[in-house]
């Protein structure tokens, strides 16, 4: 089954070797991700003066299955009375949607929603 993966994973493979390491074997059969954590990764990577963050992303896209985010995802995520942002919220609906109940994730406020689990990278 696969993960999906959150945007801080792709974030702090800058600076953990460990998630280096782990952001380099990804595998498209077992991990996923979606179009709004795309957005959030290049949104930090340019902040922080990242030049080849566009690479970067196309290269996501390559080593993981990218899912879109809908209109039922925000309704669904709207809904949701796990109180943690909204965008997280997405990230659980969008993972709903394709049945996926893991996130790989530093984030401890997913651990809110019950209704997934988080793993982190070691």
């Amino acid at each position: 089954m696969s993960k999906f993966i959150d945007a801080n994973i792709f974030i702090e493979r800058w600076s953990n070797p460990k998630v280096k390491e782990f952001t380099d074997s990804l595998d498209r059969e077992e991990h996923c991700s979606s179009v709004l954590v795309l957005t959030e990764v290049y949104h930090k990577l340019r902040k922080k003066n990242i030049k080849t963050a566009f690479e970067y992303i196309r290269g996501i896209m390559g080593a993981v299955k990218i899912y879109d985010f809908t209109q039922e995802d925000l309704f669904n995520a709207m809904r949701n009375e796990v109180d943690i942002n909204i965008n997280d919220r997405i990230h659980i609906a969008t993972m709903k949607r394709n049945n996926i109940s893991t996130i790989i994730s530093f984030d401890t406020d997913f651990d809110r929603d019950k209704s997934i689990s988080r793993e982190e990278i070691g």
